[in-house]
């Protein structure tokens, strides 16, 4: 009973001491709730007071519990020791070993095991300054947030609960269930668990490597937009573009702006200002200025196209490229143009749609479709299908021409050599002797084989009904010194890498379809 009074007797002096000690006008003074003894200590300061024992004590909408502490009065401060507790608002919890409090300041310095907490969120650190009127804590040599099954460290950063953020910088991490983050600078909202990527950032899985130094990542759903010199880096291939909406869960990456795809297995490069690439099906697509790059050690095949497509093969671990309209490309020693076309991995295969022609050799071919065979990155066997044409110039005397249903030409050290004909074979040429033109070589045969070397007809087998003659030069009329059909189409070429985006359309006259059947438009089969 003695205690107890003593008890209330020491707190109303408390109390008293506290209403009759003057402040800064306009300043909350810090009240004392209660503690098992007071005293007053000149010797810590004056009008200082130590509070021991289960001390309590107030200020504004704030409680502070602690083992002991000293109270000094003039200033409005506290130093708190051993098991300190503040509680802010009956949410915001703060834990650590020693605190001074600065009530004029609205300034708590917590230090050492230091622990903050709001809601599923803990901050862990050993140095934290909690300014209550602006709601910032800012800690400094390390910290660690957890929230639910993200952790988040870093060296220094500040936490505004009442906001739900935290702000983190300087060797940042972030570990998930699924994978890591790090970066210099990031932002964390623990209500939405969404990271705000505000530096250079990689985020890394088992399967994905993703890089970006501005946007956001949303760890709950595995979303995210990538806004500054981002890519997305998969086991074979590499996403990147001016801004990526990547859905992780799905592996779906759209691209908005300067879109390139990366297939680093087969060394080709998709790009286009729109684009989106899904890692699970192998499904692509760019437009909108659309390029394909195919990448060898020799050279670099430059295409353009309006639409790319990249379609995986069913029941089969390869993909095929559709290009769609206006096709065009450009290597150093091969360019072409049509309408569409389609590039098949599995053996390395391209089919030209609608008006193809081929410039490779100093040869132009054309057909209803012309199938290009790559071996080792290089062309080696060209099939011209229906209305096969090939064209060469012969000097400034004229053109050597060979003309037939179907041809297969053969290429061996990156030059044509032999060409195979199948279905009404017509040939002009010029042959020569010793470098001097002979004349002017007229032949037919159903089916006929001609040899090249140094880019000239040198020899003709003619197999089946063969006829032909050699007529002077000069003494032939002009019409008879081209086959039926011809057009020499140089103008339209490509003659660079950017020449691939000019609109230049060959002229509707330019018909391959007036003797023979056509194939169907556009089909190939993939079976």
């Amino acid at each position: 009973m003695r205690r107890l009074i003593f008890t209330f007797f020491i707190f109303f002096q408390l109390v008293t001491v506290l209403a009759q000690t003057t402040g800064t006008p306009g300043k909350v003074r810090i009240k004392i709730l209660k503690a098992d003894a007071l005293r007053h200590d000149d010797k810590i300061g004056k009008n200082t007071q130590s509070l021991i024992g289960d001390v309590a004590l107030s200020h504004v909408n704030t409680f502070l519990y602690c083992d002991s502490a000293y109270m000094y009065n003039d200033s409005n401060m506290v130093h708190a020791y051993g098991n300190v507790h503040i509680i802010q608002n009956d949410s915001i919890h703060l834990y650590g070993d020693y605190l001074e409090y600065e009530g004029n300041q609205n300034l708590a310095k917590m230090r050492n095991n230091v622990r903050a907490n709001k809601g599923t969120t803990w901050l862990y650190t050993e140095f934290l300054d909690y300014d209550r009127a602006a709601d910032v804590g800012y800690f400094f040599n390390k910290g660690k947030v957890v929230n639910l099954q993200n952790v988040l460290t870093s060296e220094m950063g500040y936490y505004y609960p009442n906001s739900n953020e935290v702000f983190f910088k300087d060797s940042v991490e972030v570990t998930t269930p699924d994978y890591k983050m790090y970066g210099d600078t990031m932002r964390y909202n623990t209500q939405t668990e969404v990271v705000k990527i505000l530096g250079p950032t990689r985020i890394l899985s088992d399967s994905t490597l993703i890089y970006s130094e501005n946007g956001w990542y949303d760890t709950r759903n595995d979303v995210s937009q990538l806004l500054k010199d981002s890519y997305v880096q998969g086991k074979e291939h590499l996403l990147e573009g001016d801004t990526i909406f990547y859905n992780r869960r799905i592996g779906l990456g759209e691209v908005f702006g300067r879109m390139a795809l990366h297939d680093t297995t087969n060394h080709i490069v998709i790009k286009g200002d729109y684009g989106f690439y899904n890692e699970q099906t192998k499904f692509a697509l760019a437009t909108k200025q659309a390029q394909m790059l195919q990448i060898s050690g020799r050279d670099t095949l430059f295409m353009h196209a309006d639409t790319f497509k990249v379609d995986p093969l069913p029941l089969e671990d390869s993909r095929i490229v559709r290009a769609f309209r206006n096709v065009k490309f450009f290597r150093a020693d091969m360019q072409g143009r049509c309408d569409s076309l389609v590039y098949d991995f599995r053996d390395s295969t391209s089919t030209m749609f609608y008006k193809p022609v081929v410039w490779a050799q100093g040869n132009q071919m054309t057909a209803q479709q012309v199938k290009l065979y790559m071996k080792n990155q290089l062309l080696h066997k060209v099939e011209l299908l229906n209305s096969a044409f090939i064209i060469a110039p012969e000097d400034t005397s004229g053109y050597n021409q060979v003309k037939g249903k179907i041809m297969t030409g053969f290429i061996r050290n990156n030059e044509l050599y032999r060409i195979d004909v199948d279905g009404n074979g017509q040939t002009i040429y010029y042959p020569k002797d010793d470098q001097q033109l002979m004349g002017v070589n007229r032949a037919e045969s159903s089916n006929m084989t001609l040899f090249m070397r140094d880019k000239k007809i040198r020899d003709i087998i003619m197999r089946v009904s063969p006829a032909g003659n050699m007529n002077p030069l000069f003494v032939l009329p002009k019409e008879e010194l081209l086959l039926k059909g011809f057009m020499w189409l140089d103008d339209y070429r490509p003659k660079s890498k950017e020449d691939i985006f000019l609109k230049l359309e060959i002229p509707d006259s330019f018909d391959q379809s007036d003797e023979f059947e056509g194939y169907e438009y556009g089909e190939i089969k993939t079976q």
